[in-house]
């Protein structure tokens, strides 16, 4: 019971700073692309955290951490108003990679790409497309735009976490919290 109980300790602590990383990397350290005049676009790697988190501690811890970045961000580097409907959207950035990692498979980058594209495409692409499109009247050819970025920071996502797997892994930290 105690080390069961330790284990969420340690996840919940991981995730705190997954969060704080994300919110980091999503308000100041990202770049807003304004392609027809308002905030429609964002370039950065404030997905990286989320995505790390379903990745790690499964779809649950994904989708609150998703969550919690999203209403920190919002709260502390405001860029309009808020809509509670980007928050759900982003649920599913942490979500759906953690799905894919339920059963603690072996981190490979194909499955990692293959874990990481679904919840990019829904989320950033449809679900946050059609929110611009009908809260703020934004064309539908924002959602090209939206499909090229993705189609760069996916594989760069698969990257990136691959790399910091490997590097946890080979310093012996996943095998000491017990992360996969």
């Amino acid at each position: 019971m105690q080390k069961n109980s330790h284990q969420r300790i340690v996840s919940i602590v991981i995730c705190g700073l997954l969060i704080a990383l994300g919110v980091i990397l999503m308000g100041p350290l990202s770049l807003p692309a304004l392609p027809f005049g308002t905030y429609s676009l964002n370039i950065g790697f404030g997905s990286l955290p989320i995505i790390l988190s379903g990745v790690l501690f499964g779809p649950v811890y994904g989708a609150i951490v998703a969550m919690l970045t999203d209403l920190l961000q919002v709260l502390l580097f405001p860029k309009g108003a808020f809509m509670p409907w980007f928050t759900l959207s982003a649920m599913f950035f942490g979500l759906i990679p953690g799905l894919f990692f339920m059963k603690r498979r072996k981190v490979t980058f194909p499955y990692l790409l293959l874990a990481i594209t679904p919840g990019q495409l829904l989320s950033s692409v449809l679900l946050n497309t059609f929110l611009l499109v009908k809260l703020y009247g934004l064309p539908w050819s924002l959602m090209t735009l939206r499909l090229m970025e993705q189609a760069i920071m996916i594989p760069l996502y698969a990257v990136l976490i691959y790399a910091i797997i490997k590097l946890l892994a080979r310093n012996k930290i996943l095998d000491k919290f017990n992360l996969m």
